[in-house]
């Protein structure tokens, strides 16, 4: 299910922030990695495989690339898209904070986590999906809608733009309470 929501987070790219940063919130560590190799494949079938990199030389990036310790980061830096989790030494995350922070990198793809730690500002915010596996549980459950919000925030942050997009990508059973929520008052 979620791969399906892959091509259409690399058209709201595209259409709604083609030259402002992007923050693509997904569930696990491993959602970072296969959402990133998605958008670079929507990119190559585009021949345009650096759209989400902003910087003048491949030296410059692939000499960055060579200081990062996780292979996946490594690879997807390359291209412009960041991956921000816990799996992630300090060195690679405080790496990939500055090149997105500098527009270098144009797109950042992040577990829910980083919604609340860092003041990581985004022009557009996709939530690629509302639901995150309970381990405990054993099951999947449903983002608390204060996490939703959270991750909506880091859109239009007024430091650094003058609006923001948000777009969540949802089973359609959960459209109704998720705009219910969104725009009716409380």
């Amino acid at each position: 299910r979620m791969a399906t929501m892959n091509k259409p987070c690399y058209s709201a790219i595209k259409d709604l922030s083609p030259n402002k940063p992007s923050m693509i919130f997904v569930a696990s560590r491993r959602q970072t990695r296969l959402t990133a190799m998605d958008l670079i494949s929507h990119a190559a079938s585009e021949e345009d495989t650096k759209t989400f990199l902003n910087c003048d030389s491949d030296e410059y990036i692939e000499a960055i690339a060579n200081t990062l310790t996780d292979d996946a980061l490594k690879h997807t830096i390359t291209f412009g898209i960041g991956l921000h989790h816990a799996g992630l030494t300090s060195k690679d995350r405080e790496t990939v904070e500055k090149l997105y922070l500098e527009g270098t990198i144009q797109v950042l793809i992040a577990t829910a986590t980083l919604a609340w730690g860092v003041n990581l500002p985004a022009h557009l915010v996709i939530v690629k999906g509302t639901e995150f596996y309970d381990g405990k549980l054993n099951r999947y459950v449903d983002y608390p809608v204060t996490d939703v919000l959270q991750m909506m925030g880091r859109a239009g942050r007024p430091q650094f733009d003058k609006e923001g997009v948000a777009v969540i990508m949802c089973e359609e059973s959960k459209k109704n309470f998720l705009k219910k929520f969104l725009y009716d008052p409380f």
